[in-house]
This record gives structure tokens, sequence and C-alpha cells, in this order.
């Protein structure tokens, strides 16, 4: 995701690369994204006010975190 610009985006935004990964921000600002993992198999979701990424192999399952982090409450 390092080519794609992530300031232009607002809150409440998000986006989808053609490859599934999603990236965008929370209602407060913070980058959300959800990438897929290099070194094993799975996916990777991170949100910049979160200290934990959440690791999964599970496609539904880095969606649902993805969304919960764009949509909290």
């Amino acid at each position: 995701m390092a080519d794609t610009d992530t300031t232009a985006l607002v809150p409440g935004q998000s986006i989808a690369r053609d490859n599934g990964e999603r990236m965008g921000r929370s209602p407060g600002g913070h980058l959300v994204q959800l990438r897929r993992r290099i070194a094993e198999p799975g996916f990777v979701v991170t949100a910049d006010d979160v200290p934990d990424a959440v690791l999964t192999t599970d496609w539904a399952h880095a969606n649902e975190v993805f969304d919960r982090l764009m949509h909290p409450g």
C-alpha cells in the first residue's frame, strides 16, 4: 500500500485496491489498513490508534475487523 496516498482520505472514507486490500480513515481520522501478509499466508489489519495488529488467515474475519475499526460503536 505504500504506493497509495493516504493523506487524501477524509474521516469515514475508505478505498479498495485492485488486489482487495483496503484502507481508510476512521471517523476520528485514524488510518485503518487491511493488507495481505507477505511473509506468511493471511491478512493483517492495523489502525494507527490501536497498538496491536490483527493477524488472520480468514478473509471474512479481516474485513469484519476493518469495518469495526472504521465504524466503532
